[in-house]
């Protein structure tokens, strides 16, 4: 019931959106050039009411009891079941177009639509796949196959992964996307000679027969294995001249000739590197923090430390995220220089082909304005594959005029590491240098002295401990991070007298109650505590409390807890109840 009402739901949506831009969407259809214009504009009206639909439907099913029950598998096998179901239940949303427009649509785009859904398979049907390659190689194999060396088997299987996915994706292209062999003899001489620039004349170059206005290579060439495989769309041969077409090709075997899915294979495992690396270094560096500002309670403050952690990693994570999309960036803007400077490919025909193919002409009036001039946001640059059409071109006519080399790329990274490089000069460095220097000497200096008076007060008397000024100094004071306070190491003398004179030197109460938990004397604990335990604060309180649960103090806890300390504590609860 509840998948009903959200396709409902759905349904009235996508119908009160028709009934707003009803006048643009018709007039779209009758203005059309030719039938394989309205045919592009009602499949994109198709593919959009699918996915919201599917959409809805997740959001029923994680609202529903059976949440998440039917995994990744599940959910693309639904998409599949929803663009069937939807494709014969969109012909009546087609039949009453044809009673407004007295246009004949559903014959054609029928036709069109069932190339199309084999499209649809093949891009549903690569993440499915790549999701149970990784799930197959990240299983806990890893960890009983490769024992300490986990870290190298997860390397491999990355490997294995990225090789296997770009391998298959070929002949998943191959088999459910329609294309067929290039036959036509200006088409092929135009190819062949690029081919033969670039040292690969077997390469494998299709025709897509669809209307994909693009064209791309994939694929892999290992020793004397290849699979590489260019696809050209039809739509580029009916927009393009040919020496925009010759600029498109370029470009395309430039990623060819530079490697470069080669290279996003490299990136992404040292991307992995990196992270696991950062990770690590991180958790640590938050926990040594945390150790050196809270000392021995840094249990109490677990939680923060934690978020603290998430953040860190989530950060590095989402910044290796983004220098891995600058890296794709790069080679866009390697690949356009090596068309033009290497390739001879012309740099206007090219400039006009990036823009005839970013071109928002055919999209019908009612899209027009959510595309036009609308630049993307920082973050969108950021995970952006591609730079936008006019950083490339300026980035291409900058290598040209000042005879750079093609792969010149100053990527942010460097940008950083310059400017760190700048601001770290030696007016900076050196004060800087100094102030962590003196730091350590300090830090040192407090260690030793620390060290010398926890020994001091171990081996010497009453009196003589009473008579060193530098213990009441440092008695709430740890000689290492790591360390309790001198106040422990009295309190191990089991002194009455000592222990009095410290608190009365302004001694931590509530660190000295926790300490005499710690030694277990049952006698001077709840002699101490009968004392200062109304003076200390709440969070002192459960800190003793947890203190003495963890040390195994039954006595000194059963008398906490029977206290009247303990019941006030509780009070405010058991008002609101």
């Amino acid at each position: 019931m509840l998948y009903v009402l959200f396709f409902v739901i759905t349904l009235v949506f996508n119908w009160q959106k028709f009934g707003k831009n009803r006048k643009a969407f018709l007039s779209s259809l009758v203005d059309a050039k030719d039938a394989s214009h309205r045919e592009m504009i009602l499949n994109h009206h198709f593919h959009v009411f699918i996915l919201e639909v599917f959409l809805a439907q997740i959001v029923a099913h994680v609202i529903s009891e059976r949440a998440f029950a039917i995994g990744f598998l599940g959910l693309g096998l639904f998409y599949l079941g929803l663009l069937f179901f939807g494709f014969f239940f969109y012909r009546f949303f087609i039949k009453h177009l044809e009673r407004l427009t007295s246009l004949s649509l559903w014959e054609s785009l029928k036709s069109h639509m069932i190339r199309e859904l084999r499209v649809s398979l093949a891009l549903v049907m690569l993440p499915i796949f790549t999701y149970s390659i990784m799930n197959l190689t990240f299983q806990d194999g890893v960890y009983e196959d490769w024992g300490s060396l986990w870290f190298v088997g997860m390397l491999v299987n990355i490997l294995f992964v990225s090789v296997v996915t770009v391998i298959c994706t070929v002949i998943i292209m191959l088999r459910l996307i329609p294309n067929r062999e290039i036959t036509e003899p200006e088409y092929l001489d135009l190819i062949n000679k690029k081919l033969a620039l670039i040292n690969m004349p077997h390469l494998r170059v299709r025709w897509i027969e669809t209307d994909i206005k693009n064209a791309f290579v994939v694929g892999l060439k290992i020793l004397r294995f290849s699979n590489q495989t260019m696809f050209i769309g039809k739509k580029l041969r009916d927009m393009l001249t040919m020496e925009e077409l010759d600029s498109v090709i370029a470009h395309e075997l430039a990623h060819v000739a530079n490697r470069h899915i080669h290279q996003r294979i490299i990136d992404l495992i040292k991307n992995f590197i990196s992270i696991v690396i950062g990770v690590v270094i991180i958790m640590l560096t938050v926990f040594a923090l945390s150790i050196v500002y809270w000392g021995e309670d840094v249990t109490f403050h677990s939680q923060l430390t934690t978020f603290l952690c998430v953040v860190g990693c989530a950060g590095w994570g989402v910044f290796n995220y983004a220098l891995l999309f600058d890296g794709l960036r790069a080679h866009e803007f390697e690949a356009d220089a090596y068309a033009v400077m290497k390739l001879g490919a012309d740099f206007e025909a090219f400039q006009s082909a990036l823009r005839k193919l970013s071109a928002t002409d055919e999209l019908p009036d009612y899209l027009k304005p959510r595309t036009t001039n609308k630049k993307k946001s920082w973050i969108g640059k950021v995970f952006s594959t591609h730079p936008e059409l006019e950083e490339r071109m300026s980035e291409l006519k900058n290598k040209i005029d000042l005879g750079l080399p093609f792969n010149y790329y100053v990527s942010p990274a460097k940008k950083m590491r310059k400017a760190l490089s700048s601001f770290v000069q030696w007016k900076i460095a050196l004060p800087l240098s100094s102030a962590l220097g003196f730091a350590v000497v300090m830090s040192a200096m407090h260690v030793h002295q620390g060290k010398n008076l926890v020994k001091f007060v171990q081996e010497s008397s009453r009196e003589k401990i009473i008579a060193n000024p530098d213990v009441a100094k440092m008695i709430n004071s740890r000689a290492t991070p790591l360390s309790q306070t001198l106040m422990y190491h009295i309190v191990k003398k089991q002194d009455e007298k000592l222990i009095d004179h410290f608190l009365d030197a302004g001694a931590d109460k509530g660190r000295t109650l926790v300490y005499l938990s710690q030694i277990k004397d049952e006698v001077l604990f709840k002699k101490y505590a009968d004392k200062f335990i109304t003076k200390i604060s709440d969070e002192e309180y459960v800190r003793l409390l947890s203190k003495t649960a963890q040390s195994n103090f039954t006595p000194g806890y059963r008398y906490l807890v029977n206290g009247k300390r303990f019941e006030a504590l509780r009070a405010p609860a058991s008002t609101e109840k």
